[in-house]
């Protein structure tokens, strides 16, 4: 069932619960109160009646009493002043029926004929009680008292016709069942109409949920209002922007991936065709030692690739755990420490490192402080000549900056933006040259993330290099 339709069905029941139930409280009200009004204007009409009946009585008996003796009327002569005085009383639906203490009738103007019954012959002086009758089709109300007219009793009936009541008790439940059709007929179009234009911005979201699990993530819904469906489709676009956003991060990721895997391939297949070439050449041939030499030194130098290659990757992989010993090292103590290390290598090229420190520490992993400083160091010495200076730099600014300066080769614009990527290589053939693989300067990015850092590239082709690692201080 669909969401307008449970709002539809949901309004019409609770009205129809409201509506039915009020209305019919209200008729069974109104019909209770003229019922009630009836019945004590029967009452108060039926005591004047018999007021007037026994004022009647006794003035006929003073008339007929002599001098200062009263003598009392006799029963026929109390019945002829009763039917006498009966027959002047005319009212409109209303009848009276007299008899006396033995069911005889002295008056009555109710041409139909309702039985009597014991208790209303017999009840008790100046007390009366009434009952509701149907007769031939009509509804009356039966008033009885019983009072006594000289010693002698009788049963005075007020008869009052009341059809009108129950009639127009009738007449309201048929206006209410019409009544009801024609609320129920316009509630359901208006309903319907209210529900379809209420749901239209949920059916755009459902909409655009659809076309966003077919694939099309750039979907957004316009929906302008300020209630909650419109919260709810600003928080749906927020979604879709977050989802878009990670979508999008997670092709770059499997770009990156593949590329790295297929610059992997390559890198690995270079080396490897070297070995197995003169593997097999070694194998098939005799050689003289000269060549024999050659060949191994190929054999050898290959291989030194393949070894830093994994070591290279291995670096990466060890950069994913998140177990660092951070700790506060001073980093003048520290570039003098690679100094010594890098020494050896920086001679073979007759390369001079400069190092100028001011006196600071900050909190590092020391280890990949040293793999991160001497990266840097090894790329400017292949992109250096032989004779050429690399200057180290470590000064405060607004924050610690550690600086690596070459003279080299320098780089390009357009190169400054992919040298951290994986197997990137500004210059491919001088890398390879220096077994390069393009994986330093990655390795560099992964470090300075590590330890919240920033690395700012400044160069220029032919006059070279500056890379500025921009520390957080502890």
């Amino acid at each position: 069932m669909k969401l307008w339709e449970k709002i539809f069905i949901s309004t019409l029941l609770i009205f129809e619960i409201f509506f039915i139930s009020s209305s019919i409280y209200l008729i069974n009200r109104s019909f209770n109160l003229n019922l009630d009004s009836e019945i004590n204007s029967g009452i108060s009409e039926q005591n004047r009646l018999c007021m007037s009946l026994t004022a009647e009585t006794y003035l006929a008996k003073m008339h007929q009493s002599t001098d200062d003796i009263q003598t009392e009327l006799s029963k026929d002569n109390t019945d002829s002043i009763i039917s006498t005085y009966m027959n002047y009383f005319n009212g409109e639906k209303i009848f009276i029926n007299v008899t006396d203490k033995n069911n005889k009738e002295i008056f009555n103007n109710f041409i139909a004929k309702v039985t009597k019954t014991k208790d209303q012959i017999n009840m008790p002086l100046n007390k009366f009680t009434y009952v509701i009758k149907d007769v031939d089709g009509n509804s009356y109300l039966f008033i009885d008292k019983t009072i006594s007219l000289n010693d002698n009793k009788y049963n005075i009936s007020y008869i009052k016709e009341i059809s009108y009541v129950y009639e127009n008790e009738k007449y309201m439940f048929n206006l209410l069942m019409k009544l009801n059709l024609f609320l129920c007929i316009t509630l359901a179009v208006v309903m319907i109409v209210l529900s379809k234009f209420i749901i239209k911005p949920v059916n755009k979201l459902i909409k655009s949920t659809r076309e966003i699990s077919e694939g099309n993530f750039s979907v957004r819904v316009k929906v302008d209002t300020q209630d909650e469906i419109g919260l709810l489709a600003k928080n749906f676009n927020n979604m879709a922007d977050v989802i878009e956003d990670k979508i999008q991060a997670l092709e770059n990721v499997s770009e990156d991936k593949q590329r790295f895997i297929d610059n992997l391939a390559h890198e690995l297949r270079t080396p490897l065709t070297s070995i197995i070439g003169y593997s097999d050449f070694l194998r098939t041939n005799r050689c003289d030692e000269e060549t024999t030499i050659q060949a191994l030194s190929y054999i050898y130098s290959e291989g030194k690739r393949m070894e830093m290659l994994s070591s290279k990757l291995m670096d990466l992989i060890i950069l994913k755990k998140e177990n660092f010993d951070m700790k506060i090292i001073g980093v003048k103590e520290l570039l003098y420490k690679i100094n010594n290390f890098l020494t050896p290598k920086l001679k073979a090229k007759a390369i001079d490192l400069k190092i100028t420190s001011e006196d600071f520490s900050i909190l590092m992993d020391k280890e990949l402080m040293i793999i991160l400083i001497s990266n840097l160091i090894d790329n400017a010495a292949k992109a250096s000549k032989n004779g050429d200076e690399i200057c180290i730099k470590a000064y405060m600014e607004e924050v610690p900056v550690i600086e690596v300066k070459d003279v080299g080769v320098g780089i390009s614009k357009e190169d400054i933006e992919k040298i951290f990527e994986p197997f990137y290589m500004v210059d491919k053939s001088r890398d390879r040259r220096n077994n390069g693989a393009g994986l330093g300067l990655a390795l560099c990015s992964k470090i300075a993330e590590i330890h919240n850092a920033k690395i700012h590239v400044e160069s220029e082709l032919g006059k070279g290099t500056t890379i500025k690692i921009l520390l957080i201080c502890p």
